[in-house]
């Protein structure tokens, strides 16, 4: 199904075109049968979160618990990998023909949350947030991202680099982060993500001693001391 999936920037603007017409009534009528356990897991996990009567859906906790739902029934239902989550016409076709009415909850009638800016596709941006910071299970990675906020997820998932993504790397930098976060450093993921990608051109992290782990040390130790 992935493979055949075609849904082009026009396609994506036709149909936002009609969801902004009657935004109430984004909810898809017809969905293709692929996509129906995927769409029904994902919109309990929106009930469940709202079981907590303080959680509200414009927030760093909403995206987080989304995030975690989508990659891990992507990730054991549907067999979906790195290629298929680099084509932004898979994030358009969820977007707008299996989620338009999640999405427009989250983030209203902003079209480029939807399909129009390819960095910042919502469901996408969730996906690459979870993907970089995955510690081996969705519970140890929700105990490193809890108290992050919307700003670590756009730092994290804005800087790809020449070369795409450094997984390795990101995830051993969202490791280390939940040891460093209380300090009093303001703004202290956006300051080691700008040291990173400037490191990153003289400095291969593989070859440091100590490796990846002993390099993002020095990522942190350069502000922190």
């Amino acid at each position: 199904m992935w493979e055949n999936l075609i849904y082009t920037k026009a396609q994506a603007k036709v149909k936002y075109q009609q969801i902004e017409a009657e935004p109430e009534g984004s909810a898809p009528s017809n969905i293709k049968p692929f996509f129906k356990l995927l769409r029904e897991v994902i919109m309990k996990e929106k009930n469940n979160f709202f079981i907590d009567n303080s959680q509200k859906i414009n927030s760093y906790s909403f995206d987080l618990h989304m995030g975690l739902n989508l990659y891990c029934v992507l990730k054991e239902k549907y067999a979906f990998t790195e290629r298929l989550a680099a084509q932004d016409e898979v994030w358009r076709y969820l977007s707008l023909e299996i989620f338009p009415d999640l999405v427009y909850d989250r983030h209203g009638l902003k079209d480029q949350r939807f399909y129009k800016d390819p960095r910042r596709i919502w469901l996408k941006t969730i996906w690459w947030y979870i993907h970089l910071s995955w510690q081996g299970a969705a519970e140890e990675t929700f105990d490193v991202l809890k108290e992050n906020s919307a700003d670590v997820i756009m730092q994290l998932v804005d800087r790809s680099g020449s070369g795409g993504y450094r997984v390795d790397l990101a995830r051993e930098i969202m490791r280390q982060y939940k040891i460093y976060n209380d300090s009093s450093i303001p703004q202290l993921f956006r300051r080691i993500s700008k040291l990173n990608t400037a490191r990153l051109n003289m400095t291969e992290p593989n070859l440091v001693e100590g490796g990846i782990e002993r390099y993002v040390e020095d990522l942190y130790s350069y502000f922190l001391n």
